[in-house]
């Protein structure tokens, strides 16, 4: 193996600067000093020749296909096949997907996470199992040669039934993705995609690392359907929308780091409550000087690196476009989740006793219907967490139920055969009282999960 040109030797991304590490050790910290100043100072001889340098520096550099005999380090392959699949994008909604999956193992979308490291070697092989031509676009990969780029009128689809093998030296280490190039606005639309995440061969200064895949899905979209539009309703993460989202556990002082990545046809405004991050690279390349913030915008293609330091508490982040945050119009969904670092603490930096835990384990069941007391009277149900407390009911006839919507999310309680509520928002309280003994289901329109029974006495 014959060693990479100086350009592609390895390059840890981010490997930061000691003027990096400076500013990471303030993340979190008292001073505000390296924040990004509402007036800038007017430009010094030394920013000049930075700008010079750096312009200098993109002119002279090697450009084009590395030889895959110049690879360093190991050789790592992959095979991807394409299926037809139905997932649960958020609670009670189901769709078809086309999805990239290893053989013998489910598909998903996103597709499996592709991981090398700086000097590998890397062969993807597409199985077409399917009847449409596919391919794999290796976006963000510079090191390739055209053939390999996987745009069919450059280099080639691959047909039904045929297999195609992908070769590239990961050259430089940095958050890309990978992606079907035909008929591109239907594939990707259809769920043809996943993360190809290049790893510096150096220890990186972060803990962990968390892949965060921005998306958009219509819920009513047919891919036999001739020209392809879409009315996105539903805004994805890993494609899933909240509450389906996992959290992101950051403990507190623990720096991570989020690669976020825009698969979908929109602009996201990612915006992180209670605590700034540090953009440190965009689109796979280190930035010459990182910045900080609590926002940042990303368009359709791009990638962001941010370094996050893990504080008390849990707070959200979310897309910072109305819209983007909702399931179908409703308020909160979409691009929403959670980051959780260490017990919350009150503003006199004392914990908090017996914090009641995040309302986001929205499948779990409710309690069994043995050992619950007949009621009478009033009885308060209270919906928290995507479910109900208490869930099955033992009333008395003439019982007056009411239930309480204590959740952030609305929801609209239809008792089967008896009464439906308008959407709840939070705080919203609705009552039905039940005069005739049986069994009574209970369900949420919104989230079909959601369900209770109501047992009325004779």
């Amino acid at each position: 193996m014959s060693p990479l040109p100086p350009r592609f030797r390895f390059r840890p991304a981010p490997r930061l600067t000691s003027w990096v590490l400076g500013v990471l050790l303030l993340l979190g910290g008292p001073t505000r000093a390296l924040d990004v100043p509402h007036e800038h100072p007017a430009p010094s001889s030394g920013s000049f020749a930075a700008h010079d340098s750096l312009i200098r520096d993109f002119v002279a550099a090697p450009n084009g296909t590395v030889p895959l005999k110049n690879f360093t380090g190991q050789v790592r392959e992959f095979t991807l096949e394409v299926h037809e699949t139905m997932s649960e994008i958020t609670p009670g909604v189901r769709v078809k997907q086309w999805a990239f999956g290893f053989p013998g193992q489910p598909p998903s979308v996103p597709g499996p996470e592709l991981r090398v490291k700086v000097g590998d070697l890397v062969r993807i092989t597409l199985r077409n199992t399917t009847d449409r031509a596919h391919s794999i676009h290796l976006h963000g990969i510079t090191s390739l040669a055209q053939g390999m780029d996987g745009v069919p009128h450059t280099s080639q689809a691959v047909l039904p039934g045929q297999s195609f093998s992908y070769a590239f030296v990961a050259t430089d280490a940095g958050t890309h993705m990978y992606h079907c190039h035909v008929e591109t606005n239907l594939h990707l639309d259809m769920g043809m995609y996943g993360a190809l995440i290049v790893e510096p061969r150096d220890k990186p200064i972060w803990a962990k690392d968390h892949v965060l895949m921005l998306d958009e899905w219509d819920s009513h979209q047919d891919p036999d359907v001739i020209p392809h539009r879409t009315n996105p309703n539903y805004f994805l993460v890993n494609g899933r929308s909240y509450p389906l989202i996992p959290d992101l556990q950051i403990p507190q002082g623990e720096v991570h780091l989020i690669r976020l990545l825009n698969i979908g046809q929109e602009v996201h405004s990612m915006h992180l409550h209670g605590m700034t991050f540090l953009v440190v690279a965009k689109d796979g390349q280190d930035l010459p000087l990182p910045y900080r913030a609590d926002t940042v915008l990303i368009a359709p293609g791009e990638r962001y690196d941010l370094l996050v330091k893990g504080r008390d508490g849990t707070f959200p982040f979310h897309d910072h476009i109305p819209p983007h945050s909702t399931n179908d119009g409703v308020d909160p969904g979409g691009i929403h989740l959670m980051v959780v670092g260490g017990p919350e603490l009150t503003a006199d930096s004392t914990p908090v006793a017996a914090a009641p835990a995040h309302p986001h384990d929205h499948g779990a069941p409710s309690p069994p219907a043995q050992n619950f007391p007949v009621q009478g009277g009033t009885v308060e149900v209270h919906i928290s967490g995507f479910k109900y407390a208490p869930g099955p009911l033992h009333v008395e006839r003439g019982t007056k139920v009411v239930w309480i919507n204590d959740d952030m999310a609305a929801h609209t309680i239809e008792v089967k055969g008896v009464k439906v509520s308008p959407p709840l928002r939070k705080g919203g309280r609705f009552a039905v009282t039940f005069d005739q003994a049986g069994t009574y289901t209970v369900v949420c329109a919104q989230h079909s999960f959601m369900t209770a029974t109501v047992t009325v006495e004779p």
